[in-house]
């Protein structure tokens, strides 16, 4: 093997050993359904992480879009369903209540700071009078949650990949496809990662 090719293939290992250390649940970052999952609830979902600690794991489901009718359905909520923002099934835990992020650099004095610009905020009538686009603000019906070491548990039998989240993931217009296309570089690096042992060798 050449020169160069020991350098790509360490540099490759270097890469993919950064990744693997980096793979614990925290806020901020990304679950994605691995095939493993299945069941109508989280089968390729990409889930944001807003908390993660010894009393357990909240997320939102940031790739499942739905209806301002549907939404208007599970809240009963009209004002809401009315609003530009885009909308979301957050999780299959308390559908009837509502959720928002809000992607911006001057965040109300409440909001809770998932990570960079993004940021969870509190629905309410000074919110829905903004004028954020539906490129910043989401809101969700509903949230995903893990019992204190329920995900470790389900980390351990591999049904999800852990990713650092980014803005442009998070408020993806085509969020219907994002786990397709995480999914798919996943296994791009994993396949690459093997070549790269195999050159070693």
């Amino acid at each position: 093997m050449s020169r160069i090719s020991r350098i790509l293939a360490l540099a490759c290992c270097f890469f993919g050993a950064s990744v693997s250390a980096d793979q614990v649940p925290a806020t901020g970052k990304l679950l994605v359904a691995t095939n493993e999952v299945r069941g109508p609830y989280f089968a390729k979902t990409v889930v944001l992480l807003l908390k993660h600690d010894e009393t357990g794991t909240l997320g939102l489901v940031v790739n499942r879009p739905i209806d301002a009718s549907a939404m208007e359905s599970l809240l009963m909520d009209e004002d809401l369903a009315a609003h530009r923002g885009s909308f979301y099934w957050g999780g299959p835990l308390s559908q009837s209540s509502v959720r928002a992020l809000l992607r911006t650099d001057t965040p109300p004095e409440d909001a809770l700071q998932i990570f960079d610009a993004v940021h969870l905020v509190t629905v309410d009538e000074d919110l829905l009078a903004t004028k954020s686009d539906a490129a910043k603000l989401h809101f969700f019906a509903g949230y995903a949650g893990w019992a204190p070491g329920q995900l470790e548990h389900e980390l351990a039998f591999n049904s999800w990949l852990i990713l650092p989240a980014t803005e442009e993931l998070v408020f993806a217009e085509d969020a219907g496809d994002i786990w397709r296309k995480l999914l798919s570089s996943q296994q791009f690096r994993a396949d690459t990662r093997e070549l790269s042992r195999q050159w070693m060798n």
